[in-house]
């Protein structure tokens, strides 16, 4: 997948350009929809299939105290953008001159005008959801973008959103149901299990107790689910493990600092070295809350009924 920072390389492409247009944080159900809409297209036209997005929120800049906490990191978004099959992504610094555009400034610079003829540019079409706003304070809408693209060449789509329960699917409601501890709401709305990840640690030594496998990490993300126990699945230099995992401030321990949330996880059928390895965990389900025990004997009592419920969940 080709990754552009600049308009100038993307204007520059002879080949029809299909642009799927958004922040896409979480890369959910109904951003897929727009993306593979916009691979589907682009292989019938025999183009490409490319996102135009920012590298932080635009929020962030604007108004950072309004910024929400991201589903996904930068890096997160492009993996997922490419497993949609797409084929490049414009990632552009969304910086105060971009946010100063008016709409038909926007467009001018997307498509190149600075050093193009507009009939000139690559896009032949545009897609996005109906709520995809552009421009100097957000006031450009789709059907805005419509009547540039009558100047400019292209067309511009909008896919009907992807609903859960009968309500659209966004961003905000699915920040909402993971604060929540609704997961399994969550990951309905992603299409996956939300996950996190980080570099493995050393821990207490509770696994060797229990003759297994642990990993911790302190997750450096924006947004976490409630404390508590999950059963979880691990990815693992490209394999999946099923596992349990404590998400919170290990209380039983009197050491621990109540600001240091590390998520501790118990591997099946796990038998390698887990230090300095990268992980993915992925939260399946909620068990139970995360609680204080008398003693380091009774919590190794609890992870062992722990890894049993978590076991049951998976069907493993």
């Amino acid at each position: 997948m080709k990754i552009f920072k600049e308009t100038f390389g993307f204007c520059d492409l002879t080949v029809p350009i299909v642009l799927a247009v958004g922040f896409f944080d979480g890369v959910h159900k109904g951003h897929q929809d727009v993306l593979k809409s916009a691979v589907e297209r682009a292989r019938e036209i025999g183009g490409e299939a490319w996102v135009m997005t920012f590298d932080h929120h635009p929020l962030s800049l604007l108004a950072p105290y309004k910024r929400p906490r991201l589903l996904s990191t930068t890096t997160e978004r492009l993996d997922l953008f490419e497993k949609q099959g797409v084929d490049g992504v414009l990632l552009v610094e969304f910086t105060s001159a971009i946010a100063s555009q008016s709409p038909a400034d926007f467009v001018n610079w997307l498509c190149g005008c600075s050093h193009k003829q507009p009939h000139q540019t690559p896009i032949c079409e545009i897609r996005c959801g109906d709520n995809w706003r552009f421009g100097k304070q957000a006031v450009g809408t789709p059907k805005q973008l419509a009547g540039f693209g009558c100047e400019f060449g292209f067309k511009v789509v909008v896919v009907p959103y992807a609903a859960y329960s009968g309500v659209e699917i966004s961003s905000t409601r699915i920040r909402c149901a993971i604060r929540e501890g609704r997961l399994e709401e969550a990951n309905l709305m992603l299409g996956r299990p939300y996950s996190v990840h980080g570099t493995v640690v050393a821990g207490r030594g509770v696994a060797h107790r229990l003759n297994m496998a642990t990993a911790n990490i302190t997750p450096d993300v924006d947004l976490l689910p409630p404390k508590g126990v999950y059963a979880v699945k691990i990815m693992v230099d490209g394999c999946s493990y099923g596992g349990a995992a404590n998400l919170g401030v290990r209380p039983t321990f009197k050491d621990t600092s109540p600001d240091e949330i590390v998520l501790e996880t118990h591997l099946f059928n796990f038998k390698d070295e887990l230090y300095g390895k990268e992980i993915k965990v992925y939260f399946i389900s909620f068990l139970r809350k995360e609680c204080k025990f008398d003693s380091a004997d009774a919590l190794v009592q609890q992870v062992a009924v722990d890894i049993e419920q978590a076991k049951a969940v998976l069907g493993q």
